[in-house]
């Protein structure tokens, strides 16, 4: 998942052949560096000066997440807070009782985005701690419509997964196994302080800046601690993985040109900032991980490309694009990010799309 500007590249730039407004690649970048630490689901450890890191148990394919406990002098605050299930709530039980934190008082709530493995437990958190949760307004406004229990945001997306070619059956499986945000999410307190993004936060001891991004959710927050020696990323920068770029009713259609755009923000810090993700293990070389994304959805973009020899569906695609058969949920989020990719490719002129006589959209080459 910045000192706060773009920072020029150290060697000439190689520019994309698919969009090549959006980035330049630098081949002198030092490689990524993993930090030895060994982490343990469920007990915190500290692994920066003033920063614990808490490993919250997940169940689905990501298996973790990590969140960000920082003590204070008259308490602690917390950057996200882990899935609503029984057991990330043992583990939190078991936090109150450890030593760093056992008797302090929790004062802050910061969530980075909406999806649940960050915001599931932030109102079960509040509700017993009486601590306030900060949001980006962006993020509380696209919680507050998914937790509407007046709503069923999956049956939403069915025209959309219609539209790109999903089978019946699949979608009706689709329907059933994909899950719901109101059993994974903990309902928020009636008062959710907004973030501002232009004013630093006081968290720990320390000052931290936010950093916003777009495309994996619509106002992400990351935060850059006042030495510029530590950045909280979330799920905006990712070691080893990336995270899903996905086209969903009423959100942004080019999603992908979004968050390539937002990773210029990412580019410009040292080699010696930690990243602290919100999945695997911590590393350090920012710079270098925002290149190495970018060239996997470049690598991504010229096989779609390659691979649309005829009039092709957002569904047929999936083969090529993750090269195995997808299961349950998976095919909801990779259908997503089938399309926020081949939409991507339509808005550079590489690929045009038209509605057949069954109402399927349908790709091919320009």
């Amino acid at each position: 998942m910045q000192p706060l500007h773009d920072a020029p590249s150290p060697t000439r730039p190689t520019p994309s052949p698919i969009g090549p407004w959006l980035w330049t690649r630098r081949d002198a970048l030092p490689p990524l560096r993993y930090h030895a630490a060994r982490i343990e689901i469920g007990v915190p450890h500290e692994i920066a000066e003033g920063v614990f890191l808490l490993r919250l148990p997940l169940p689905f394919a990501l298996k973790h997440i990590n969140v960000y406990l920082l003590p204070e002098a008259d308490g602690w605050s917390v950057v996200d807070t882990g899935i609503d299930t029984e057991a990330s709530r043992a583990v939190w039980e078991r936090v109150f009782q450890h030593p760093r934190f056992a008797g302090r008082t929790l004062r802050r709530i910061v969530v980075t985005h909406h999806h649940p493995d960050h915001i599931g437990l932030a109102g079960w958190l509040a509700e017993r701690c009486g601590a306030p949760v900060l949001m980006t307004r962006g993020e509380l406004e696209v919680a507050g419509r998914y937790a509407d229990p007046a709503r069923d945001v999956v049956a939403e997306r069915t025209p959309l997964w219609n539209e790109h070619g999903l089978p019946a059956d699949v979608a009706q499986g689709l329907y059933r196994h994909m899950p719901r945000y109101g059993v994974q999410v903990c309902a928020l307190p009636a008062q959710v302080a907004d973030i501002d993004p232009t004013r630093p936060l006081a968290l720990g001891e320390r000052w931290w800046t936010p950093v916003i991004g777009q495309g994996h959710s619509p106002d992400h927050l990351s935060l850059l601690r006042d030495d510029g020696q530590v950045l909280i990323g979330g799920d905006q920068v990712l070691p080893e993985i990336t995270p899903n770029i996905a086209v969903w009713p009423g959100g942004d259609q080019n999603p992908l040109r979004s968050y390539l755009a937002s990773l210029q923000r990412f580019e410009g810090f040292d080699a010696s900032t930690l990243l602290l993700p919100s999945h695997r293990q911590p590393a350090y070389g920012i710079a270098t991980r925002v290149d190495e994304i970018r060239a996997h959805h470049e690598e991504r973009l010229l096989t779609l490309l390659q691979a649309c020899e005829r009039p092709m569906t957002g569904y047929e695609f999936l083969p090529t694009l993750f090269g195995r058969a997808l299961r349950h949920e998976e095919i909801g989020f990779g259908l997503g990010e089938a399309i926020a990719h081949l939409n991507f490719l339509e808005d550079e002129g590489l690929l045009a799309s038209s509605l057949d006589s069954h109402g399927c959209r349908r790709f091919m080459r320009t």
